[in-house]
């Protein structure tokens, strides 16, 4: 009996093991949250990381008591894993406390593309501060929408009126509510749904490149509008790249409104539809000056940021070099650097870079970093400036000037490198001495033509996963003959 007893606990055990090391953990959705004390200025966010996901998921993000949402930043990265592109997309919501003090965010979840993650909520303390502790209580925000006659208005803006073709604009549509408007309005994103859908076909620019923040909720902002408090709700908002030197004309749009009642006095015998219309919106799109690369460089203030796995290395051995573009402007259309292909190229072989991606919208603005991560092979001793081998020309609208970023990483090649290998692991081996500029006789390529190019190697990771599956439903299939052989 005992004997029968441990036999079933023994086969019990196996399958929990092996189904731990069997399940896959690239789905699993996790939850971050920002500092949990901070001072009132600051905001305190939620990111929700939804991993192996193209689209971005539509999240409901939990109310925090003392707080007003802001509004919701999107982000994604993306990356190669056996030869197969995997995005990551991040959303983030962000609050902003109304009161010092100390608040209670309790334990929520959430659910994307049908896997939930739990949070175990957090305490939050909002310290004040002396702006903000002598000022209101309600923080607010200043906006340049001057109001027409009236309590409510449809206001349609650009964060600025003149950019360079190429450069991003942020447009964004939003409706105004005096906190004295006296009658109540329905606004709800299911009842705008079809007039939105027709509002954006006639205000986004045809010949621009959209990269759409995503509203999914409609959440008042307190905001000050000539000196007169307002609740803005956030219909639209999206960053625009204009692909040529033409005006972005945007026409008036109408918003039609259900007014069913007053909030004072007694209600209306039917309700009222009215209609909010906004003003035309122009953006000038000035060219770019001239420039042999005119209209094929891209627009922004970037950077380079680059690494390579070590300085030295010996003729034939391949080396990583990453050469990552990081900043502001239009990421996902970023070129790699142009390679030169002079006859100084000859000393080195590139591969085709490996790239990834991370952009993050937020702000009216679209900041993040692009990667080409190359693989270098040495064919000639001597030193090797990278310098000569990558460039990358972008136009700064800020100085309104070209600008190149170039590597300022030497490698040394050749005699050097085997010393100190030889030196560092203590081997008794003398290096072969090849003079700088001098070409070695044997090519990487050589004998390139007997390799049988039918052969595939195996895919480790996909074998294990495959052998955990089988042993899963071989031992779930032992257990059940153990349990009902009896």
């Amino acid at each position: 009996m005992l004997l029968e007893v441990f036999r079933k606990f023994l086969v019990l055990f196996f399958c929990c093991i092996s189904v731990a090391f069997g399940q896959s953990t690239e789905n699993l959705v996790t939850i971050e949250l920002s500092q949990t004390s901070f001072s009132i200025e600051r905001p305190f966010t939620i990111s929700v990381i939804a991993p192996n996901s193209e689209n971005r998921p539509t999240i409901n993000f939990p109310d925090i008591p003392g707080f007003v949402k802001r509004g919701t930043s999107a982000s994604f990265t993306s990356s190669e894993v056996e030869n197969k592109t995997v995005v990551n997309q991040v959303v983030t919501q962000t609050y902003q406390a109304k009161l010092p003090g100390r608040y209670k965010l309790p334990p929520f979840s959430v659910t994307v593309n049908g896997f939930v993650a739990r949070s175990e909520g957090a305490t939050l303390i909002v310290r004040p501060t002396a702006a903000v502790a002598s000022g209101p209580g309600a923080t607010t925000l200043v906006t340049p929408a001057t109001p027409p006659n009236g309590s409510a208005f449809l206001n349609l803006k650009a964060s600025r009126s003149s950019i360079y073709a190429g450069e991003g604009v942020a447009l964004s549509l939003a409706f105004y509510v005096a906190d004295d408007y006296p009658y109540e309005l329905e606004l709800s994103f299911r009842a705008l749904d079809r007039q939105l859908q027709t509002i954006l076909k006639k205000i986004r620019p045809a010949n621009a490149w959209e990269e759409n923040v995503g509203i999914n909720e409609l959440n008042p902002i307190p905001v000050t509008v000539a000196g007169r408090k307002f609740r803005e709700y956030l219909l639209y908002q999206a960053i625009y790249f204009p692909l040529s030197a033409q005006p972005l004309r945007l026409p008036a749009v109408s918003l039609w409104l259900a007014r069913p009642r007053p909030k004072v006095g007694p209600p209306l015998a039917q309700p009222e539809t009215v209609v909010f219309t906004s003003k035309p919106l122009t953006v000038n799109v000035r060219p770019l000056p001239p420039h042999p690369l005119r209209g094929q460089v891209p627009v922004g203030t970037y950077q380079l940021v680059e690494s390579v796995e070590r300085t030295r290395v010996s003729i034939g051995k391949s080396i990583r070099y990453s050469f990552a573009i990081e900043g502001e402007g239009n990421i996902a259309t970023l070129q790699a650097p142009a390679a030169v292909t002079d006859q100084a190229s000859a000393a080195v072989d590139i591969f085709p870079p490996k790239e990834r991606q991370v952009i993050s919208r937020d702000g009216g603005r679209v900041t993040g970093r692009k990667q080409f991560t190359y693989f270098l092979i040495p064919r000639e001793n001597g030193p090797l400036p990278l310098a000569d081998r990558f460039q990358w020309v972008f136009f700064n609208p800020r100085t309104a000037r070209y600008d190149t970023l170039h590597s300022r990483i030497q490698l040394q090649v050749g005699t050097a490198t085997a010393a100190v290998a030889s030196a560092n692991t203590g081997m008794e081996k003398q290096a072969i001495s090849v003079s700088p500029g001098v070409s070695t006789p044997v090519s990487i390529y050589a004998g390139i033509d007997k390799l049988d190019s039918s052969y595939q190697p195996i895919n480790g990771a996909v074998l294990v996963r495959a052998v955990a599956n089988v042993l899963i439903i071989l031992m779930l299939l032992g257990m059940l003959v153990v349990f009902f052989r009896r």
